[in-house]
């Protein structure tokens, strides 16, 4: 898997640069596969530039996205995305929503619910497959003439987040991660994908955990990560997204330049998880040295006060607490917001806390409108006092 891949060119976009190809996968069955993929290299890189990539993951319903490509090539980055299901989304590559994409004869595995191929040998599961052609992807960008291979990142959309969060502690060549609403810990109760593993024989589910959780990857995600979710996000519930972050932060030193950026109310799509600006500026803040994210320093919950201190290359205009009182539902927890009160000379953020709050958490947007989030934290004392 990072050995390069054979390339098969299917066409080229003249208009735009973009090249729709086939990519030389894993086998199946003993048969040889291959992955559709579009990527592009901006055309002002010069003979002698070489330019950061990124790859670009879908998740589910979803495909290998040319516009995806696009929007990176325009912001300066080489980019690849590939199809994991089998599809060629020829004619219908700008949809977003679910749509019915042919298929090709090349393909491996059909993806078929959440681990629902679990009974199968390990190198003919779906998951298998899908982070194999990731990995590959990887290993092709790097082949290209005019890429840095210093300086190739990944993001990954719902299953592309649980991806990216599993590739994140495998491939050591990435130079920074973002997952999506997708996380580890998918095996706890509260999400779908909870229901799931609890379906499957006890045996099985400790089996696939072990092979396909991100939660046993992230220890080694010694990478600057950015981590995105929602509020309410009705998949990835803020108890395992949280978990997960904290996992990957406390792993190692050189994690203290990732970040978490939480949003309220984002709903769970490509179109929103597109229009997050942070995505862009932190992949600039790693490999192209622009300002970076708002740095969370501390975190002090104490005597019913929240204390936050941090750091900033950019003015920060505003830090507000998120709080709810019943949180045993993530995806329908009522969060309400007040400001906290902003000493910018000393770079820290105060509030006190509501008194009935449970779970809770602070975002500080900088002038550019970034956010960045502390951890999701909860004061037991209450939450013991709702349990009583």
């Amino acid at each position: 898997m990072f050995k390069v891949p054979r390339l098969y060119p299917f066409s080229e976009d003249q208009h735009t640069g973009v090249h729709a190809c086939f990519y030389e996968g894993v086998s199946y069955k003993g048969r040889a596969t291959r992955i559709f993929a579009y990527y592009g290299i901006p055309r002002s890189v010069s003979p002698n530039e070489k330019v950061p990539a990124v790859i670009l993951v879908h998740g589910g319903a979803g495909t290998a996205f040319s516009s995806w490509v696009k929007e990176w090539m325009a912001r300066g980055y080489a980019a690849i995305a590939m199809d994991l299901e089998g599809h060629i989304p020829f004619g219908d590559e700008e949809h977003s929503e679910r749509m019915e994409w042919p298929s090709h004869s090349w393909s491996g595995p059909e993806k078929q619910g959440v681990f629902a191929d679990y009974e199968q040998l390990v190198d003919d599961q779906w998951m298998y497959h899908a982070v194999a052609a990731v990995i590959l992807a990887h290993s092709l960008l790097r082949s290209f003439q005019g890429v840095d291979k210093q300086s190739i990142g990944i993001t990954g959309i719902s299953w592309g987040g649980i991806i990216t969060s599993l590739v994140a502690g495998l491939d050591t060549r990435l130079s920074f991660a973002m997952p999506v609403y997708g996380c580890g810990y998918l095996h706890e109760p509260g999400s779908y994908y909870g229901l799931s593993f609890a379906s499957m024989p006890e045996t099985e589910a400790e089996r696939i955990r072990l092979l396909w959780d991100p939660s046993n990857y992230l220890s080694e995600s010694r990478l600057p990560m950015l981590w995105v979710n929602g509020s309410n996000d009705t998949h990835f519930p803020l108890t395992i997204f949280n978990k997960s972050f904290e996992q990957h932060l406390e792993c190692h030193p050189n994690n203290n330049h990732s970040r978490l950026s939480l949003h309220p109310g984002l709903g769970h799509s490509y179109k929103e998880a597109w229009a997050c600006e942070e995505l862009f500026a932190f992949a600039d803040s790693i490999v192209k040295a622009k300002p970076a994210l708002v740095e969370i320093c501390e975190e002090k919950h104490e005597d019913g006060w929240f204390a936050v201190r941090y750091d900033s290359c950019l003015p920060v205009l505003e830090a507000n607490l998120y709080w709810c009182v019943d949180d045993r539902d993530w995806r329908t927890a009522r969060w309400e917001s007040i400001p906290a009160s902003l000493d910018a000379t000393n770079s820290k953020a105060l509030v006190r806390l509501p008194q009935h709050g449970i779970s809770f958490f602070m975002n500080l947007r900088n002038e550019k409108g970034w956010i960045t989030s502390t951890r999701v934290m909860r004061n037991e004392r209450m939450a013991e006092q709702k349990i009583k």
